[in-house]
């Protein structure tokens, strides 16, 4: 039987450095390395398949390569496997740009989520109201900071199967002592870099461990 032809037909790369307390690198454990890859891509995929839809031929993928100490390179990629033709060429262009449009919003959910846990951690209480757009959602942390993420966001952290899924994404704050996790976005793009930065604290620690996000006071929209 032949083997269908793989062919990667999006990517986004990720850099990620970990910091101890004095700013020094982290070099992460192999169990939290196999952790932590395996549940950001089923974090990943799930938030593929919000955007793509079901696209049985392809498959979402987290590969990683540790550059430095403290310092990795991830690489988020669609592959499809679906033999290209060329009476198909139209179709397949759409679908290969389809995807990657498909990823990258993706990639955006997935850190927007790390960092959205990190923020929760951190406040001492937080609230979901309103938001005027169907695809955002609002929290207000500490009753004065309004931050805006992707709806899905809000959707996982309300669910314990993608908190889950979260805790293992984060395991090395809890596993390796990491102080700050640093997440570059756009890093082959220039002039488009950003860098979100997730800290440690004691309510993440807690979270990780199996506890709430202690800070959701309450998951209502705000009264009229």
């Amino acid at each position: 039987m032949d083997t269908p032809l793989v062919t990667a037909v999006a990517r986004v790369p990720i850099v990620v450095r970990f910091r101890d307390a004095r700013g020094r690198p982290v070099s992460l454990s192999g169990r939290t390395l196999s952790r932590a890859s395996t549940d950001l891509q089923d974090l990943l995929r799930l938030a593929y398949r919000a955007v793509r839809g079901d696209v049985p031929t392809e498959t979402v993928t987290v590969s990683f390569l540790e550059e430095d100490a403290g310092r990795l390179q991830l690489e988020y990629l669609v592959v499809d496997r679906t033999p290209p033709s060329r009476w198909r060429r139209g179709r397949d262009r759409r679908r290969a740009e389809g995807s990657r449009a498909a990823l990258m919003q993706a990639t955006i959910v997935v850190t927007a989520a790390v960092e959205a846990v990190g923020a929760l951690a951190a406040a001492t209480s937080a609230r979901w109201v309103d938001s005027d757009s169907p695809d955002f959602a609002d929290v207000v942390l500490d009753g004065a900071r309004a931050v805006r993420v992707p709806g899905t966001v809000r959707a996982w952290t309300e669910d314990g199967t993608t908190l889950d899924l979260l805790r293992g994404t984060m395991s090395m704050f809890a596993d390796d002592d990491v102080e700050q996790l640093v997440i570059g976005k756009d890093p082959e793009t220039p002039g488009h870099y950003q860098e979100a930065v997730v800290a440690r604290s004691p309510a993440l620690l807690r979270f990780l461990a199996g506890g709430p996000l202690a800070s959701l006071v309450s998951s209502d929209p705000e009264p009229a």
